[in-house]
């Protein structure tokens, strides 16, 4: 018998202790962890009560949970693999939740929301990746443009609260420019990553695949949402 292994638990589980002897508890009830599943009943009080003024105290407290787990784990050194899953988990259920019971209040059409949330679909679309080719989906999490997106959905989203129909309209066209900058960069590192060819490592595979992006997304929008787009720029120009 290996000495240094983990012992079984008397279920026949893996109790995995860690190097402080809390065990998986240890791992699971973090303080960091703890403070990302507050956003949960945060969430659920908007929604219970949407008309209240009490709501913009929630919201805020959403978005300052966001940013304080992640300083809690490495302040405390308590950074977990379950953290690390949980964090954008929470950020995506927040957001479907919260647009799902907000944006019907807004009077939109509902592709809009094809605007809203074409980054996440689109990283969700990577997926296959990890068992083709062994791709870490995780390494394009932190990139530039994919922060300014989830930045203006949460911006969107206080727009919706409010609600502010043409403040939120606005936001949403903005978040399609930003998502298809983000799209193009992820394309460009995924290309990079996945490919050795010299073309896709030059200022011409870029070019290319922004390009493609952009085509992309103005068929998308001439499809779905160029009658909107036309109102909208008449609204802000009148």
């Amino acid at each position: 018998m290996d000495s240094g292994g983990a012992s079984p638990d008397a279920d026949g589980g893996d109790a995995r202790p860690d190097a402080d002897g809390g065990g998986w508890r240890t791992a699971v009830w973090t303080v960091p962890n703890l403070v990302s599943l507050s956003r949960l009943p945060l969430v659920a009080g908007i929604v219970i009560a949407p008309q209240s003024p009490l709501r913009y105290v929630l919201f805020a407290l959403v978005v300052v949970s966001d940013g304080v787990d992640g300083w809690l784990a490495r302040r405390l050194d308590q950074e977990t693999e379950l953290g690390a899953l949980l964090d954008p988990a929470l950020d995506k259920l927040t957001a479907l939740v919260l647009v799902a019971f907000l944006f019907p209040r807004m009077d939109l059409p509902i592709e809009y929301l094809v605007l809203f949330f074409a980054r996440d679909a689109f990283v969700v679309s990577l997926g296959p990746l990890v068992p083709l080719y062994g791709f870490d989906t995780s390494k394009i999490r932190a990139r530039l443009y994919g922060k300014v997106v989830t930045n203006l959905q949460f911006f969107a989203m206080v727009g919706m609260l409010v609600p502010a129909a043409l403040a939120t309209e606005a936001l949403l066209w903005l978040l399609a420019v930003a998502s298809a900058l983000a799209i193009g960069d992820y394309v460009v590192f995924v290309s990079r990553e996945l490919s050795d060819r010299d073309w896709v490592h030059e200022t011409r595979g870029a070019a290319v695949s922004y390009t493609a992006v952009a085509v992309a997304f103005s068929l998308v929008i001439a499809t779905l949402l160029r009658t909107e787009l036309v109102s909208f720029l008449e609204a802000i120009g009148a």
